[in-house]
């Protein structure tokens, strides 16, 4: 980001310099046209060279600006692709996962509640239905509050 700043700097103050060149050259030629006296050839070409000079400049920071440009945006068009194939992965992997159905749900707890009425512990449950202790428990405790 701060490159980026650097480089509109630097066309910035290539831009002013060429600007304050160029309204010195003119305020100069109307000078010597007020004074009547005509700018020498020497004059002309200096002020074509340093005019040439300018542009010369200007094209170079330009092109070091697009080229940086281009290559920020060649590395956000292949990060945005990534993305798009991690959504896709991830998608895919969400599509995989069963839904759960709520018939077994009403069977696990029903039979949670009936093996322990028979005195099994947590870890006995859990173990014979195939469900995390912390369900078996949660399934007892909500049984217990009705």
């Amino acid at each position: 980001m701060s490159s980026g700043w650097f480089v509109f700097t630097v066309v910035a103050s290539i831009v002013i310099c060429a600007g304050s060149i160029l309204a010195a050259a003119i305020m100069r030629a109307a000078w010597a046209h007020n004074r009547h006296e005509a700018l020498t050839s020497s004059d002309l070409r200096a002020l074509e060279e340093s005019a040439l000079l300018l542009i010369q400049q200007l094209k170079s920071e330009a092109d070091r600006g697009i080229a940086e440009l281009e290559e920020r945006s060649s590395r956000l068009r292949s990060l945005i692709e990534e993305a798009d194939v991690r959504l896709r992965a991830l998608h895919e992997s969400v599509r995989s996962v069963p839904a759960p159905i709520a018939s077994d749900a009403s069977v696990d707890r029903s039979q949670v509640l009936e093996l322990a009425s028979s005195g099994m512990d947590c870890t006995e449950i859990a173990r014979a239905t195939g469900l995390g202790c912390g369900e078996v428990k949660l399934m007892l405790g909500l049984a217990k509050a009705r």
